[in-house]
């Protein structure tokens, strides 16, 4: 493994202070790192990027994010399980469901975090806007994450139908988030409002989420399929 600096310096002004969860969180990343020799799980080909570019720069901007015991959160788009497996370590009371289609991926993010005893997630293999149609998973989840899935119009309605009233949809974007008239006009359809933008200055590539409230249940029609949804897309 290649040398990384003192763990407090690295995950400084993430939240995550404790000792066992920065130890989890290089673990978790090597597997990363190694599995990524076989198969495509990232673009990051070492493991001091995968770390800063996956880890660090999905937790920076949640570093104050209150997640009360019992919160049930669900990542979409997880890929290697980016950003759940960081959020699940740190936020140990908390349960999370990471949903990607490529089943390589769900089958390596269940495999790692059962060896290392990241208890409280699991990865399910399937098209989000199938899962979500009906069932266990509607309009279920206290918190819905996602990190370069897709646009704001899409990833909205995807993640919209899994949260309960009240909950809240972060949306990670590498640039300013300009919403158009037509994309707020579709959050609101959605049953969303738009609460606020958090950010993190020092990141390199200003990484911002958008936050977006639930206030409303969302119609039995949403999501549609994805081959709709695009072609609504300006």
């Amino acid at each position: 493994m290649e040398h990384l600096p003192d763990l407090n310096t690295l995950f400084h002004g993430t939240g995550i202070d404790d000792p066992d969860m920065q130890s989890l969180m290089i673990k978790y990343a090597a597997e990363i790192f190694n599995e990524n020799k076989k198969f495509n799980l990232t673009g990051h080909k070492n493991l001091i990027n995968i770390i800063d570019n996956l880890f660090i720069k999905s937790l920076m901007p949640l570093k104050t994010l209150n997640v009360p015991r019992g919160t049930l959160f669900a990542d979409i788009g997880t890929g290697a399980g980016i950003p759940g497996i960081p959020l699940a370590i740190k936020y140990s009371e908390s349960t999370g469901v990471l949903f990607d289609s490529n089943h390589k991926k769900i089958n390596f993010i269940n495999r790692t975090s059962k060896r290392l005893g990241i208890n409280n997630v699991t990865a399910v293999a399937g098209r989000v806007e199938e899962l979500c149609g009906e069932g266990d998973y509607r309009e279920s989840f206290d918190m819905v994450f996602s990190r370069a899935m897709s646009d704001i119009y899409t990833t909205t309605e995807l993640g919209a139908p899994l949260l309960k009233i009240d909950g809240l949809l972060f949306l990670f974007s590498g640039e300013k988030s300009e919403l158009s008239d037509y994309i707020v006009e579709h959050i609101n359809i959605l049953g969303l409002s738009v609460e606020n933008l958090l950010s993190q200055s020092s990141i390199k590539d200003n990484t911002e989420i958008l936050v977006l409230k639930k206030i409303k249940a969302t119609d039995a029609k949403y999501p549609r399929r994805i081959s709709a949804i695009k072609r609504m897309i300006r």
